[in-house]
């Protein structure tokens, strides 16, 4: 029995049905299970980090896939902590490749706290540091509806953007067989792309031209607060984060390639895949 936290976010809406397809049991957890949309041949649980009774959750499950909403490494040791007394044998903790280049921004920093809590709790551990998600590519929908148009900060490094599916498969690999206890995966895409390049390629798949505009960075705070409501807060971490992560963001690790035996999902498939996404709405 495997137990999934983060069910519902972008790599655990991939995960779950893996996991079921490779034959394995697997229990969600979710704090709405009415709204989760998760896999039916899952066992649903509804419960939250903060408030449930985190032993009771897991009793009978072997493995846990660690993942905090927020990335908040009390809510994340206090998982691993539980699991530990609930009898679980090994705790697969997703976090970054910040880590790895030791960036000492607000979201790699907690998660290298949780790493450490997850390594110190008694079970078998394996860490999973994924780089930058073709994902966060959809914050560009709404000016690609409104205005064919992508607005960049000028700052923007080349990225070896990963397919949530890679991260995924590669936790799925490690959460149903042996040899992975006590390891580390750095992963990435197989290539580093600037954002020009990018934005070239998500305008082929849509079929129309896109504009690339690059703006300052206080600009381009300014529209993730103004377009998505985030808080101040927020964007200063992720710009945070951004700015630490410019110089490794190039970087490309051969993991997916060498655990899954085939190359990783480049980008111009995700952009074909969600393509759909970015036609305007009527």
């Amino acid at each position: 029995m495997i137990f999934v936290l983060g069910a519902t976010g972008k790599v655990g809406r991939h995960l779950v049905p893996a996991l079921l397809d490779a034959g394995a049991g697997v229990r969600a957890l979710t704090r709405d299970p009415a709204k989760a949309r998760i896999d039916p041949r899952a066992e649903v649980v509804r419960g939250d980090l903060d408030t449930s009774d985190l032993p009771a959750l897991l009793a009978g499950a072997d493995r846990v896939f660690v993942l905090s909403q927020g990335h908040r490494a009390d809510r994340e040791a206090a998982t691993a902590r539980a699991a530990a007394q609930a009898g679980v044998t090994h705790l697969v903790k997703l976090s970054t490749t910040g880590v790895h280049f030791g960036q000492k921004d607000p979201i790699t920093s907690a998660h290298a706290e949780a790493e450490q809590a997850v390594r110190e709790a008694g079970p078998a551990w394996t860490i999973l540091r994924p780089g930058t998600f073709m994902d966060n590519r959809f914050t560009w929908i709404g000016s690609i509806r409104e205005e064919n148009a992508v607005y960049v900060p000028d700052t923007d490094p080349p990225s070896a953007l990963i397919h949530v599916r890679d991260i995924a498969e590669v936790a799925a690999l490690v959460l149903t067989t042996s040899g992975h206890q006590g390891a580390t995966y750095e992963l990435t895409g197989g290539e580093a792309l600037t954002t020009e390049r990018q934005v070239a390629i998500l305008a082929e798949a849509i079929g129309r031209p896109l504009k690339y505009v690059e703006e300052t960075e206080s600009a381009a705070k300014e529209r993730l607060i103004r377009t998505y409501g985030w808080p101040a807060k927020a964007v200063d971490g992720l710009f945070a984060l951004k700015r630490e992560s410019a110089p490794h963001e190039h970087v490309v690790f051969d993991t997916v390639e060498r655990l899954l035996g085939r190359p990783p999902l480049t980008f111009a498939a995700w952009a074909r895949e969600n393509a759909s996404a970015y036609h305007h709405q009527e």
